[in-house]
C-alpha cells in the first residue's frame, strides 16, 4: 500500500484546495499561506513561482500575448530557471535530512525539468499564444500538486511507493488516482471495480499519455464533463467554461493530471530507470478511439464519484 500523509497534514492539504477552489476568475490570488511547507527559502521560492505564473496568466487572458512576447519570454526564463534551482534547493535539503525517497523525487523532479524545457526552446522557436497558455496550465498542475503532496512527504520523511514489478503497476496505479481524489481534491469514492478494456474507454475529456523510457507504456484516463470541470477548479480556481472549447490553459492542465500519475508510476517502477524516459499526452473530448495499438483485453479501473467516472487503463506495450 502507498504511504501517504499523516491525518493533520491530509487535513491541511484539503483546506488549502477548498480556498482554493472557492475562488472566482479573480486571479489575483493563486499563492494561498496555506501553501506554506514551513521552511523559510522553500515558501520563497513556491511564492515566487506562483507570482510568475500569475503574471502569464494575466497575459494569457489578456488576449495580448503577441504584443507581450518580450515580457512573455522573460517571465520564461526565469520560470525556468528557478524551477531548476528550486530543484537543488529541495534536493540538497533532502540529501541533508536524510529522506528515504531522495531517488524518486529526483527522477520526477528531471521528468518535469525536461518538460519545462522542452517548452522554452518550443518558444524561442515559435512563440504562439497557444504554446504559452499550454505551459501555463502545465506548470500550474504540476507545481499545485508538487507544494501540496511532494514537498509534505519530504517534511515528514514519508516514503513514495516502489513497485516491484510491472504486474503490481495497475493497482498501483488505481490506488495514487484515489488518494489524488479523495485526499487532495476532496472528492469522495463511491466504488471502485476492474473489468476488461472491450475497445472503448468512457469519458467526456479522455487523456492519452505515452510513456517511452525501459520500454513502452501506454496510459489513458477518462473523465465525466462534471469531474473534468471540478478537477480544473480544483487545480485553477477557475470555471471550466466550455468543455467542448476548452483553451490551452484548460487542456493542458487536465493533461497534466494524467502526466502526474504517470510520472509517479513510472519512477516508482523499480527496473525503469526513467533516465531518458519522455512522457507525451494528448487530450480528446468526447470521442476516443485507440488505433496505434492492440489493447484489447488490457483492464481498465472504473472510479465512480458523485460527479461521474474515472476509467483509467495502463498497458505496457510490445
Amino acid at each position: 500500500m502507498i504511504k501517504f500523509p499523516t491525518d493533520a497534514i491530509i487535513f491541511h492539504m484539503k483546506k488549502v484546495l477548498d480556498i482554493h477552489s472557492k475562488g472566482d476568475n479573480d486571479m489575483a490570488s493563486l499563492w494561498k499561506d496555506e501553501y506554506k511547507v514551513g521552511i523559510d527559502k522553500i515558501d520563497e521560492q513556491h511564492y515566487q513561482l506562483f507570482a510568475k505564473i500569475e503574471n502569464l496568466l494575466e497575459i494569457a487572458k489578456s488576449g495580448n500575448e503577441e504584443q507581450n512576447r518580450q515580457e512573455c519570454m522573460s517571465i520564461i526564463d526565469f520560470l525556468v530557471g528557478y524551477t531548476i534551482t528550486h530543484f537543488q534547493t529541495e534536493e540538497k535539503l533532502q540529501k541533508e535530512k536524510g529522506y528515504v525517497s531522495i531517488d524518486q523525487h529526483v527522477k520526477i523532479h528531471t521528468e518535469f525539468k525536461n518538460t519545462v524545457l522542452a517548452y522554452k526552446e518550443l518558444l524561442n522557436n515559435n512563440f504562439s499564444a497557444k504554446t504559452l497558455k499550454g505551459f501555463i496550465g502545465t506548470l500550474l498542475a504540476w507545481l499545485v500538486n508538487h507544494v501540496c503532496v511532494c514537498d509534505r512527504k519530504i517534511l515528514k520523511n514519508i516514503p513514495l511507493q516502489n513497485v516491484e514489478s510491472f504486474a503490481d503497476t495497475e493497482s498501483f496505479i488505481g490506488n495514487v488516482a484515489h488518494k489524488l481524489l479523495t485526499e487532495m481534491y476532496d472528492i469522495p469514492i463511491l466504488n471502485k471495480k476492474s473489468c476488461i478494456y472491450k475497445g472503448t474507454v468512457d469519458g467526456a475529456v479522455i487523456v492519452r499519455t505515452i510513456a517511452e523510457g525501459t520500454g513502452k507504456h501506454l496510459f489513458l484516463y477518462g473523465m465525466s464533463d462534471k469531474l473534468a470541470e471540478l478537477l480544473y477548479n480544483k487545480i485553477s480556481g477557475m470555471s471550466l467554461e466550455n468543455i467542448n472549447a476548452m483553451d490551452e490553459i484548460e487542456r493542458s492542465a487536465l493533461m497534466e493530471i494524467g502526466n502526474i500519475i504517470s510520472t509517479y508510476a513510472m519512477s516508482a517502477i523499480k527496473d525503469n530507470g526513467m533516465n531518458g524516459t519522455q512522457i507525451k499526452s494528448s487530450l480528446y473530448v468526447r470521442e476516443y478511439n485507440e488505433t496505434d495499438y492492440n489493447i484489447i483485453n488490457s483492464v481498465i479501473l472504473e472510479i465512480m464519484t458523485d460527479y461521474g467516472k474515472m476509467d483509467i487503463l495502463y498497458s505496457r506495450l510490445k
